[in-house]
């Protein structure tokens, strides 16, 4: 197909021109670029957003029409006088984009109407806003600005994915330095009331799914441009009504007191209209916002955003704590799971951490007993939750977990010792502080149920004449009950009496009567307290088991034996392994 001399003029043209822009980047490339941001936009916008005169841009405008990358119309010629509205051809996308993101077609009156008056509201902002307060930090259009999030399908479960399509997403930064945003729809008497009630619940559906989180600083207020004051204090009113704001906390009724009443109060979505869509620069800065809430008085942008970002101050240490509880019912949930069986840890952690955690987890923990010592596991448990949790095969972790835990483990262990010591330096001698000092033997920490045994322990001669006072004789056809020594020494002068006079003189009677105890009694291999032979059970004073012959009852180490050696032991500070750390936790992490 042959071209015309005019097409193959053009086509020269836009070759030229293209490869001018890809090689300069200069003051007509940064024309492509805003009509790409803004799709359309008038002459005089472009020369506003430029600092150029408005012939000067008209000049490389119509240098890039003739090249085939932008065109315009004049919608409202009609009626008289109108600007003219510019936007991108394919080839002009494809040069900015690598894409042709324009269609090409010719955009109707009432969208190049629509987009220009975001268009001007941006430079609205761009310009008047810094004076007032405002610094924009960022400004997305169309789909730049769109928002899509997975939300509840319903109560009863299922998920999908929603979308809002505000015509702007305004980004600031106050004085301060704390940034804000906003959400920007623009009504030049377009929508009637269902549609702008409908698009109200849009809004209303991202802040209860709260979707702005991780997004912006703050839920974005909803701004409303609209034509005239009455069309804003209607939508307004009916946004209240919608929103039924009489039942959610506000500022202008009640203080936020509670973490939930300072976390729902910044996830609130607020609503304020405005009637100056044909003055957008007055609107930035005049008092011209009517809220939803019916006693207050009309506000400016900036004193909104303002009271926004005051409120995210005032809500982040209620997150922290919210945070922070979260993760200790994350932690405490995995420690209770670990309480249930500790013994999946020694392979990791070693039997003295098992140890440790089985005491600390024990429900009947009774941090006012003597024996409970002053243990501080909260930074050790909450690093042992999170290793559990995350990464249960980091050998590292483990290895200066087991360090701590171990070293914690002594601890309690050497504080239990010197208690004991201290109990047996008072002078008696229990035999329940037997079985203590064995467990102790064994590297072993007392429970808190051996604790309360401890507290409530008969002296030796209480237990003693508790084992005296339940012994009944082998033969039962007495007809008074005897004592033990009774019972004996009626045993012991029946055998005297069947001695010869030659025996009597060579026997001491004391003889016989310590023969008939090595017979009939027992001592208890623990505490060496006696028993009687025909007792099978277990030792009332101890509770041991294990018997030993009447003849060996002083082969048994005595109680102050056992503590010293105890005592010798505590002084075994575990050194950690080389190369271990000290225990730290990350209070974000989860």
């Amino acid at each position: 197909m042959r071209l015309s001399a005019r097409q193959r003029k053009e086509k020269l043209m836009s070759s030229g021109t293209t490869l001018r822009l890809r090689a300069s980047g200069g003051p007509s490339e940064q024309l492509l670029l805003l009509l790409n941001d803004h799709r359309v936009m008038t002459t005089d916008q472009l020369a506003r957003a430029t600092s150029t005169p408005a012939r000067t841009v008209l000049y490389r405008l119509e240098q890039l029409r003739a090249a085939g990358m932008v065109d315009y119309d004049r919608p409202g010629r009609h009626t008289g006088s109108a600007p003219h509205h510019w936007w991108l051809r394919p080839a002009g996308a494809r040069l900015i984009t690598g894409t042709a993101l324009a269609d090409g077609r010719r955009p109707s009156a009432m969208f190049s109407a629509h987009a220009a008056t975001i268009t001007e509201v941006w430079l609205a902002l761009r310009d008047n806003g810094p004076p007032a307060g405002l610094t924009m930090t960022g400004w997305a259009t169309d789909r730049a600005g769109w928002q899509e999030w997975d939300g509840p399908t319903s109560a009863w479960g299922g998920t999908t994915t929603k979308r809002l399509t505000p015509d702007a997403v305004y980004e600031a930064v106050l004085p301060d330095g704390r940034a804000t945003a906003a959400f920007v729809e623009i009504d030049l008497a377009s929508m009637t009331h269902t549609q702008l009630r409908a698009k109200l619940d849009r809004y209303r559906a991202y802040t209860r799914d709260q979707a702005w989180r991780g997004r912006f600083p703050h839920c974005p207020p909803l701004l409303l441009f609209t034509t005239t004051a009455h069309r804003a204090v209607t939508f307004t009113r009916n946004a209240a009504k919608h929103l039924r704001e009489d039942h959610t906390p506000s500022r202008y009724r009640r203080n936020a007191v509670t973490d939930f009443d300072l976390i729902a109060e910044h996830g609130r979505l607020i609503v304020a209209a405005t009637g100056l869509v044909r003055d957008p620069a007055r609107a930035v800065t005049a008092h011209a916002w009517n809220l939803t809430d019916l006693e207050a008085a009309e506000t400016t942008i900036t004193a909104i955003l303002t009271e926004r970002a005051t409120v995210t101050a005032a809500a982040q240490p209620a997150y922290r704590r919210e945070r922070a509880a979260e993760l200790a019912r994350r932690r405490s949930h995995t420690l209770r799971d670990l309480a249930r069986h500790p013994q999946q840890l020694e392979s990791s952690l070693g039997p003295a951490a098992v140890d440790l955690l089985t005491y600390l987890f024990d429900r009947d923990h009774d941090p006012r007993n003597p024996f409970t010592p002053d243990l501080d596991t909260s930074s050790v448990l909450a690093a042992l939750a999170d290793w559990w949790r995350h990464h249960p095969d980091d050998t590292t972790t483990a290895k200066t977990l087991r360090t701590a835990l171990t070293r914690a483990h002594h601890t309690a262990w050497s504080h239990q010792v010197h208690h004991l010591a201290h109990l047996a330096n008072g002078g008696d001698d229990r035999p329940a502080w037997y079985t203590a000092a064995t467990h102790l033997t064994r590297q072993r920490l007392l429970t808190p149920t051996e604790h309360h045994r401890l507290d409530h322990a008969h002296t030796r001669e209480q237990a003693q004449a508790d084992v005296w006072r339940d012994w009944q004789p082998p033969n039962r056809h007495y007809g008074t009950r005897l004592t033990y020594p009774q019972w004996r020494d009626e045993h012991v002068d029946q055998r005297w009496r069947a001695l010869s006079w030659w025996q009597r003189h060579h026997t001491h009677r004391d003889t016989l009567t310590a023969a008939f105890d090595d017979k009939h009694l027992t001592a208890c291999a623990r505490c060496a307290l006696t028993l009687p032979t025909n007792d099978t059970g277990n030792c009332p004073g101890c509770h041991h088991h294990q018997r030993l012959p009447h003849t060996q009852r002083h082969s048994i180490t005595p109680l102050t034996d056992l503590i010293t050696a105890l005592l010798a032991k505590t002084a075994d500070d575990p050194s950690p392994p080389p190369g271990t750390t000290g225990i730290s936790t990350a209070p974000g992490r989860d």
